[in-house]
């Protein structure tokens, strides 16, 4: 599989924009969920919804976050349907 755009080699940056800080958990816990250390079951929905929304923009494909995130293609389909947001990254769905 290939890296999605935005996704250097190693560890990737955390956003520095204050629009992408996420409003509810502690810091700490988003940027290692960011950083695929925690899962992101460790972060509010609120906060969740952020991360995808944010690895989304970036170019990322509903299996490149749900694998980096550990949450099920399912769920991560549904939290971008919520948020109604593209299924940019259908077409690597079906080629995986």
């Amino acid at each position: 599989m290939s890296r999605p755009p935005g996704r250097p080699t190693g560890h990737r940056p955390i956003p520095t924009s204050a629009s992408l800080v996420p409003r509810r958990a502690e810091w700490r816990v988003w940027k290692r969920c960011w950083e695929g250390i925690e899962p992101a079951e460790a972060l509010p929905t609120r906060d969740r919804e952020d991360l995808v929304w944010q690895m989304h923009e970036l170019g990322w494909s509903d299996v490149q976050i749900a694998e980096h995130t550990r949450m099920s293609l399912y769920t991560t389909a549904r939290i971008r349907n919520r948020l109604g947001l593209s299924a940019s990254g259908a077409a690597d769905t079906l080629a995986s």
